[in-house]
Formats: structure tokens, sequence, C-alpha cells
């Protein structure tokens, strides 16, 4: 995934990560997405321009479309020499790119239930499957998801401009219908890339940035104590969703609920110390990747 992508990611992420559990640690989350964020958009020369310049292509197209069907044959060949010129700029100074973005939207499907609910869910949905009940299990299927979607569109830039330029010579040969097919069909060849990122592992990680704080911390007060207990609860929480979920393979969350008990021994009356969750932090870094690439295929 390309840094300017992470970018978007991060900063869409930040605003999204949301449950009643997780909620105090939305904003420490939100900045540290944003620093990171800005980082990354350093890393990357140009990388707003691109994404501006290949939108504006996008939008002369439109423009030219719009000309063709008011009769304005010379409007519609200026438009679409300036979304050719757009693309050009792009191809030039990213000559190994081959999709420009033009287009980033997120969607968050959260179930609000419980593990135990979650699984009754699931059992209901599998009976009436064996019972070749498919149309009545698909609104329960389709309801146990907890994760953040983000849909992003993209320019093929190996054969859009190609297009462009084909529309523009067949207007210019008073071709238009040709041409308004050209057109339509290069519209058609956009691509969309969809990564799906589950809530339960993002709240997870975000609520262990803030036990870790309070893990580290010796003499913690009664309240500390009493706040790092509830963190811990609320970790081991989206834990079970995000297994009752399946957002992992067989026996994946195991590991994790092994790694929290163990916190909790070292923790407990008092404990303190540093890099009690680093190990937790690492087993979630592989869960839900199975789960996101799927999504992305799916969108292909």
């Amino acid at each position: 995934m390309s840094n300017w992508k992470k970018s978007v990611l991060a900063l869409s992420l930040a605003s999204l990560i949301a449950s009643p559990l997780a909620a105090q640690t939305q904003n420490d989350a939100k900045a540290q997405a944003q620093a990171s964020a800005t980082a990354e958009a350093k890393a990357v020369d140009d990388s707003p321009k691109v994404i501006e310049e290949a939108i504006a292509a996008l939008d002369e197209t439109d423009k030219a479309i719009k000309a063709l069907e008011d009769g304005k044959n010379d409007d519609a060949v200026a438009a679409l020499e300036r979304a050719i010129g757009k693309l050009e700029v792009i191809l030039t100074k990213n000559p190994d790119m081959t999709l420009a973005p033009v287009d980033v939207s997120s969607t968050v499907i959260d179930i609000i239930a419980s593990p135990a609910e979650i699984k009754t869910a699931k059992a209901e949905s599998m009976r009436l499957l064996a019972d070749h009940q498919l149309q009545l299990a698909r609104p329960i299927i389709s309801s146990l998801a907890s994760e953040v979607d983000i849909k992003t569109t993209y320019i093929p830039l190996g054969t859009y401009p190609l297009a462009l330029k084909s529309a523009a010579a067949l207007i210019k040969d008073d071709k238009v219908d040709e041409a308004k097919v050209v057109l339509g069909t290069a519209l058609g060849t956009l691509v969309s890339d969809v990564v799906a990122l589950p809530l339960p592992i993002l709240n997870s990680v975000a609520l262990i940035d803030d036990a870790k704080k309070l893990s580290e911390k010796a003499d913690r007060t009664e309240d500390e104590n009493t706040k790092l207990m509830a963190l811990l609860d609320a970790i081991d929480h989206e834990i079970a969703r995000g297994e009752a979920l399946e957002y992992g393979g067989k026996d994946a969350f195991k590991p994790l609920r092994d790694e929290m008990k163990e916190i909790r021994k070292k923790v407990g009356n008092g404990g303190s110390g540093k890099g009690f969750f680093d190990k937790l932090k690492s087993l979630f870094q592989g869960l839900g990747k199975d789960h996101a690439q799927s999504a992305k295929d799916a969108a292909k």
C-alpha cells in the first residue's frame, strides 16, 4: 500500500475508532494517527498534487461529456486536452505510477451486540442455511461485522489517457457518437480497491496504548489501578468480539487470551514495569489481514 494511502487510512480510522469501551482512547489515537499521516505525507513527493491533478482530469472528462451532449464539440475537445495534460503531468513526475487516486470513501459497519449474542446470531444463520433458507439467513450474516471499509477509486494511467486521446480524435472527425462510447467505456475502467479493517482489532490496539502507560507507572493510585483493570476488561471484550466475528483463523485469538492472563498477573497488586504489552500488541498485527484481502479481492 502506498504511503499516501496509508495517510488517508490513518486519518479516516482516527475518526472512526468508536465504541463505548474504546471512547476514552479515541482522542489519543486520533492525535497519533494524524502525526503518522503527516510524517508519511512528507515522504511522498507531490502526493497531494497527484490526487488533485487526477481528480481534475476526471472532472474535465465529465465536462467533455456534457459539452458533447450540448453540441459543443470544440469545448469537449478542449476539456479532453486539459484532462490529458493533467494526466501527462502525473506520468512525467511519477513514471512508475500505474493508478492515480481520485476518491477515497469510508463506511463503518458495526454490530451492536455482545460476543454471546453474536454467537447466537451465527448459530441461527447456520441453521437457516442448513435448512436451505438462504434469503432468511442473508440479513443476519450481512450484519455480522464490525469494521471500517475504505474504498479507493483510481484512474488507470496505462489506458485512460489513450482513451481520451482517441475520443478527442473522433470528435475532430465528427464521430461524436463513437467518441461518447469511448468516453463511457473509459469511465467504466476506473479501478476500485477496498480495504476492510476490523474495529475490534483497532479498538484493542488503541486501548493497549493507554493500558501500557498505566502499567509502566510505579505507585499507581487506587483510581489508576481501577482504570487499568477497566482497560484490561475492555481489551478482553474486544478480543471476544473479534473472535466471535471470526476476524482470524481457528484458534487465532487463543494466544491473545493467554497473553492477557499473563498481563493480569504482572499488573495485579499494583505490579508495574516496561514491556508488559509488547507481545500482546505484536499478536494483533497479523489478525484481520486475511479478511481485508478477501474483501479487496471481492471488490475486483
